[in-house]
């Protein structure tokens, strides 16, 4: 038989809202309670108290908050942001690796911005939007998505924090939270980048600076 603290973190794990809310203790736990408690019972195959179940929301979020990070444990050395970048994505061939990365060395030697990532079947360059002629000179393949108008909003942080669990998870929670579509990510030993519609980097800029603590000599 299923125990009532198993259930509800069985539940709670399973719902990104209610794991997100439960963690920063949003959620009134009597109300909660009531809200869960069906699902309890289905899950447990018994009768279930409310306020049994209110017990273990209040154990269970006391331990929680205790692993749960937040913004201020963390610092952030610098917050930098390149506008006027375009993208494509292309089906991943031969052909198409070398003449992106050719493009790549290229936009490089001329001090351009050129982020280039791929994954097993797709490739996509990120590039700036002055370039986008010489992408179709080099690439004569039509791109399966490409997007102008594009934004980087690049976080640098300690390397101290590349062994510290909670980092990244907190950088991207932030993002989703402002509900901006987010185009790509990259990211290197201390920096993440955050690829964004122009009309979005100020509301993600802010954000970095409204919740993280920044160092002052890097304003």
């Amino acid at each position: 038989m299923i125990r009532i603290s198993d259930a509800l973190t069985g539940l709670i794990r399973g719902n990104p809202f209610l794991e997100f809310g439960f963690h920063h203790r949003l959620f009134n736990l009597t109300r909660l309670a009531n809200y869960l408690h069906p699902h309890l019972e289905a899950r447990t195959k018994k009768p279930v108290q409310v306020s049994a179940i209110t017990m273990n929301l209040s154990r269970l979020q006391r331990r929680l908050a205790a692993t749960t990070p937040t913004p201020e444990q963390f610092v952030i050395q610098n917050v930098s942001i390149n506008s006027a970048l375009c993208t494509a994505t292309y089906a991943k061939s031969p052909d198409i690796h070398t003449a992106l990365s050719a493009l790549s060395g290229e936009i490089h030697r001329l001090n351009g911005f050129c982020s280039l990532a791929q994954g097993p079947h797709e490739i996509t360059i990120i590039i700036d939007g002055r370039y986008r002629p010489l992408l179709r000179q080099n690439v004569a393949a039509a791109p399966l998505y490409d997007h102008d108008r594009i934004a980087s909003v690049a976080v640098q942080f300690g390397a101290s924090y590349t062994d510290v669990p909670g980092m990244l998870y907190m950088l991207l929670q932030c993002v989703a939270l402002q509900n901006v579509n987010l185009i790509e990510i990259a990211s290197t030993y201390t920096e993440i980048i955050f690829f964004v519609d122009e009309s979005d980097t100020q509301t993600i800029f802010d954000a970095f600076y409204r919740n993280f603590l920044v160092r002052r000599d890097s304003r």
